[in-house]
C-alpha cells in the first residue's frame, strides 16, 4: 500500500496571512489534518467539512491528546495512505515538539517534510514594537523555555550573563523564580523586561518593566497563557515602534453579520486596521436556479432581451457561471446591462462587460428611476431579465412590469443559517442588509445588542433597524463596505482622542 507523506508545518501567530505560501499549499493538498490550541482558528475554518480532522491541543497538565497518542495518529494516517498535516502554532522546532515527531516517523519508516512558520519570538516582539535586535543595542536574541520537562530543576541563572535579548517561551509560571534567579546571577535588576501575552492578535496585553519589578507589576493584571517573557534593552523602542496598537481599530471586537461567503473581504481588511473581527453570519446564501431559469437563458441567443438587470453579486456571479456554460459573452452584444452597487459593476467588469446603467446610490428604486430616464422616448417595450434572491421586494418587481416585460427568477435564497455563534459583548455590531437585521434579531435576540453601536450600510437598512426598536448608533456616507470601514475609522479615531 502507498503510504502518504506527513508534512510537520507551522501555522505561524497571529493574523491568518501569516501563514506562508507552502503552508497554505500544503493544506490545501491534505487529506487528513492534525492541529494544536495556539493558531488562529480561522485557518482551521477554511478546511472544516472538508478535510479530515483531529484536533491535537494541549495546555499545561491537559492534554487532549498525549504526545504518544499524537505520534500514533500521524503514523496510522500516513500508513493509510494519506496525506498528513500536522499543522502547529508557531514554528515546529522551536519549542514545538516538531523534531520529536520527526524521529518517530523516521521510526515507523515514513517519509516527512517541515515546513517552517513564524515563531512567536518574533512575531510577538514585533507586534508590541520591540526589536528582537537592534544595532548597537542588541546583537542577538536567545530563545529559551521558561518552562522545565516534570522532575527538572527551574534555575534559570545560567542565562544571566546572555547578550542580547531574551525571550523566555512557556514561562509565566516560573516568572518570580526566574527573575530572582537572574538578579542573583549578577542581571542588572533595572534591565528593561516585558511580559506579552496574546501577542499579534488585537487582544495582545504588554506590559513594560524591569527584571526586578515585573512580577510584582503584572500581578492582579489577568496575565495568563499564551504568554512570552522578553528582557533587553530593546524594549525602550516599544514607545516609538509600537505601529500595531496605533491601528485605527486596535483592539475593537467587531461583530460582522454578513453571509460567510461574502464575509471575508470585510473581516480583512478590519483585521488589517487592528480589530478583533467575530463572524456570525445572519444570512445563508443557497443557489435556487430551476429548468424555467436555463430555458430563459436561451433567448439572449435570439437577441430577445433588451435589459439583464442585476441587484447584487450573488445575482451576477450565479447568472454569469450558468449563462458561460452554454454560451459566448458575445451573446450579451446589445443587451443593456444594468446593476446596483460598486461590487456588482466590480463583478460585471470582471467578465470584460460594463454596465450601462448604474445609479449613483444604491437603492433599487434609484436604478428604477434611471432605466426610466434611459428608456424616455426609445421607441421600443423594453424586456428585462432579472436574476434575485426570495428577498427581493415585490414593490421592485412591479416597477419592472410597469416598464415593459420583466422575466424574473429567484436564482438563491437568503435564508436563516442553521448554527450560532457564541460572542461575549462586542464595541460594535455592522448590518449591511434588512435581513440580517431580521435574523440577528431572529437567532440572537435584542438583548445581545446591549453596549454595542449598531452601524449600518444605508437608508433602507438604517430603517430596519429602527422599525425593530434597535438604536441606531451611525450609518457610513455610502452603501459601500469601504464606506462603512471609514465611518468605523473616523468613529474610533473621534473616541481615542476623547479619551
Amino acid at each position: 500500500m502507498k503510504k502518504g507523506i506527513v508534512k510537520i508545518t507551522g501555522a505561524g501567530i497571529g493574523p491568518k496571512d501569516m501563514l506562508t505560501i507552502k503552508a497554505k499549499k500544503a493544506l490545501d493538498a491534505a487529506d487528513v489534518i492534525v492541529y494544536d490550541r495556539l493558531l488562529n482558528s480561522d485557518i482551521i475554518k477554511d478546511y472544516e467539512g472538508k478535510k479530515e480532522m483531529y484536533y491535537a491541543g494541549k495546555t499545561a497538565g491537559d492534554h487532549f491528546l498525549t504526545q504518544d497518542q499524537i505520534n500514533d495518529l500521524i503514523v496510522e494516517k500516513s500508513k493509510e495512505g494519506k496525506n498528513v498535516v500536522r499543522l502547529k502554532g508557531g514554528d515546529p522546532y522551536i519549542f514545538g515538539r516538531g523534531g520529536e515527531e520527526a524521529l518517530y516517523l523516521l521510526e515507523n519508516g515514513l517519509d516527512f517534510e517541515v515546513i517552517p512558520g513564524v515563531t512567536s519570538g518574533v512575531l510577538s516582539l514585533m507586534y508590541a514594537g520591540i526589536p528582537a535586535t537592534f544595532r548597537d543595542v542588541a546583537t542577538s536574541i536567545s530563545f529559551i523555555t521558561g518552562h522545565r520537562s516534570q522532575g527538572t530543576e527551574n534555575n534559570f541563572s545560567a542565562y544571566a550573563k546572555l547578550d542580547g535579548t531574551l525571550v523566555f517561551y512557556m514561562g509565566l509560571k516560573n516568572l518570580k523564580d526566574l527573575s530572582a534567579d537572574l538578579i542573583e546571577a549578577g542581571m542588572d535588576k533595572d534591565r528593561p523586561a516585558a511580559v506579552i501575552m496574546h501577542g499579534g492578535y488585537p487582544d495582545q496585553k504588554i506590559q513594560v518593566s524591569t527584571v526586578e519589578n515585573i512580577y510584582a507589576d503584572i500581578q492582579d493584571k489577568d496575565f495568563g497563557s499564551p504568554s512570552l517573557i522578553v528582557i533587553g534593552e530593546v524594549i525602550r523602542l516599544r514607545d516609538q515602534l509600537n505601529f500595531y496598537e496605533n491601528l485605527d481599530l486596535f483592539s475593537k471586537k467587531i461583530l460582522v453579520t454578513r453571509a460567510r461567503t461574502q464575509a471575508s473581504s470585510l473581516s480583512e481588511k478590519l483585521t488589517d486596521l487592528g480589530a478583533e473581527v467575530i463572524e456570525a453570519p445572519c444570512i445563508e446564501i443557497k443557489e435556487r436556479v430551476d429548468e424555467n431559469f436555463t430555458q430563459a437563458l436561451e433567448d439572449f441567443k435570439e437577441k430577445r432581451y433588451s435589459h439583464l438587470v442585476i441587484h447584487s453579486v450573488n445575482g451576477g456571479e450565479i447568472f454569469f457561471k450558468n449563462f458561460l456554460k452554454d454560451h459566448d459573452i458575445r451573446d450579451l452584444a446589445g443587451v443593456k446591462i444594468c446593476s446596483i452597487g460598486k461590487m456588482t459593476s466590480k463583478l460585471i467588469k470582471s467578465y470584460g462587460l460594463k454596465p450601462d446603467i448604474e445609479p449613483d446610490t444604491y437603492i433599487g428604486e434609484e436604478l428604477l428611476d434611471a432605466i426610466k430616464r434611459d428608456l424616455k422616448n426609445c421607441g421600443y417595450k423594453p424586456r428585462f431579465f432579472l436574476p434575485h434572491s426570495n428577498l427581493t421586494r415585490e414593490k421592485l418587481l412591479n416597477g419592472y412590469r410597469d416598464l415593459g416585460t420583466l422575466d424574473s427568477f429567484v436564482v438563491y435564497e437568503n435564508t436563516l443559517p442553521e448554527e450560532k455563534v457564541d460572542f461575549d459583548k462586542v464595541d460594535y455590531i455592522l448590518f449591511t442588509s434588512s435581513s440580517t437585521v431580521e435574523n440577528f434579531i431572529k437567532l440572537y435576540g435584542k438583548e445581545k445588542t446591549a453596549g454595542a453601536k449598531i452601524v449600518s450600510i444605508g437608508d433602507i437598512t438604517s430603517k430596519t433597524i429602527e422599525k425593530f426598536g434597535l438604536k441606531l448608533y451611525g450609518q457610513s456616507k455610502e452603501a459601500t463596505i469601504d464606506s462603512l470601514i471609514e465611518f468605523l475609522r473616523e468613529d474610533s479615531k473621534n473616541e481615542n482622542e476623547k479619551n
